[in-house]
């Protein structure tokens, strides 16, 4: 009986004993996927949602090529990163709820370059300022912890990454309401 107990303890404490902490890890990919599916249901704009998927896709590509230690390709990286995107942002593009017209009245003929209405998809709009704010947090993880020799805040990623995404969902919420 206390063998069966202490191997349930054990195994308890090896799950939740915290493991070496890597960039955009598991926990920091959870949240912003938590974020993207919860939004949803509160009512959120079709762009902060797209914001919160794009940086999910982003995350989860950082992961994996974090997670793959051998390199099989030139520039494996990358390319899980933009299939991690492309892959996340497709199917979930049928979530989408709105639009944003731009008009462009500035010179030339109607319907030239410079003098046409302009169609963006808000979901897509934000899905790509949303895998460009987790790129950005990345970087400035990596750039602290190289400026310092360390991580300086626990959780370092994820900190920057939910920091820099709620300053881009309020700046989405200010332009879309």
């Amino acid at each position: 009986m206390n063998t069966a107990l202490f191997a349930f303890l054990a195994l308890a404490a090896s799950l939740l004993a915290p493991a070496v902490a890597e960039a955009h890890c598991p926990l920091c990919t959870g949240a912003i996927g938590v974020a993207a599916v919860s939004a949803k249901y509160f009512g959120v704009d079709s762009s902060i949602i797209g914001l919160m998927i794009g940086a999910f896709g982003v995350s989860t590509g950082l992961w994996a090529g974090k997670w793959l230690k051998k390199e099989y390709f030139a520039h494996q990286g990358k390319a899980l990163v933009f299939a991690s995107f492309a892959l996340t942002v497709i199917p979930l593009s049928s979530l989408n709820t709105g639009e944003i017209y731009v008009p462009v009245m500035l010179l030339g003929e109607p319907g030239s370059l410079l003098n046409r209405v302009y169609w963006f998809d808000k979901l897509l709009l934000g899905a790509l300022l949303g895998g460009v704010t987790s790129l950005a947090a990345y970087w400035l993880h990596l750039r602290v912890k190289s400026l310092h020799g360390k991580v300086i805040v626990p959780f370092q990623g994820v900190v920057f990454t939910l920091a820099l995404l709620a300053l881009a969902s309020a700046a989405l919420f200010l332009a879309f309401r």
